[in-house]
C-alpha cells in the first residue's frame, strides 16, 4: 500500500467518524449552573444528563442557609417552569412509583443556620413508569428535559417570611 492510497483511506475513515457523530443531539446548557443568593440564601440549579444519555432529565439543587434561623424550602409551592410557564412540582431522587401515590402535600425541608440541602429533583410532569421491580416497589423513569426555558419558582419560608425566587437555565440540543 503506498503512502497516497493510505492518506486517502485515513481520510474516509475520519469523513465516516464525523457523519456518525453529527446524527448525535447533545444537550447544552446556557448557564451551566444558575447561582442566586440573596440575605437568607445562596441556591444552586444545575441540569444533569440521564447516566449513559445525551440529555438532560434532572437537576442537582442545592441551597445554602446564610441565617442564623431555620428555613423551610416549600415543595408544596415551589414549581418546574417550562418556558415561563408553571407545569407541575417536583420530585426528588429516592422516591418509588408506589410513594408518587401516597404523596398528597410535599413536604417542607427545613435547612438548619449555615447548612446546605442538596438533593437531584425532577419535573413530576416528565416521569414515566418502568416494568421493573425494586425492593422499594415499581420504579419510575425520567423523562427528557425539553428544549427551551428551563427553571424554578423556589419558594422559601422563615418565620412566617415566604421569599420566591425564579431561577432559569436555557436546554439547547447541537
Amino acid at each position: 500500500m503506498n503512502k497516497q492510497s493510505l492518506w486517502g483511506d485515513i481520510v474516509v475513515c475520519l469523513v465516516f467518524a464525523l457523519a456518525a457523530c453529527a446524527g448525535v443531539e447533545v444537550y447544552t446548557s446556557n448557564p451551566k449552573v444558575r447561582i442566586v443568593s440573596n440575605e437568607y440564601f445562596t441556591a444552586e440549579f444545575e441540569p444533569q444528563l440521564k447516566p449513559g444519555q445525551n440529555f438532560f432529565a434532572t437537576f442537582r439543587f442545592a441551597l445554602t442557609n446564610k441565617t442564623n434561623k431555620e428555613l423551610q424550602i416549600d415543595w408544596e409551592n415551589t414549581y418546574y417552569l417550562i418556558n415561563d410557564q408553571r407545569s407541575g412540582r417536583f420530585l426528588w431522587e429516592g422516591v418509588t412509583w408506589d410513594g408518587l401515590k401516597e404523596i398528597r402535600d410535599e413536604p417542607l425541608i427545613t435547612v438548619a443556620p449555615g447548612d446546605t440541602f442538596t438533593s437531584v429533583i425532577f419535573p413530576k410532569n416528565l416521569v414515566g413508569r418502568t416494568s421493573a421491580m425494586s425492593k422499594g416497589g415499581v420504579q419510575y423513569t425520567q423523562g427528557a428535559l425539553p428544549e427551551g426555558e428551563n427553571g424554578i419558582l423556589l419558594i422559601v419560608r422563615q418565620n412566617g417570611k415566604v421569599v420566591r425566587k425564579k431561577m432559569v437555565v436555557s436546554i439547547k440540543t447541537n
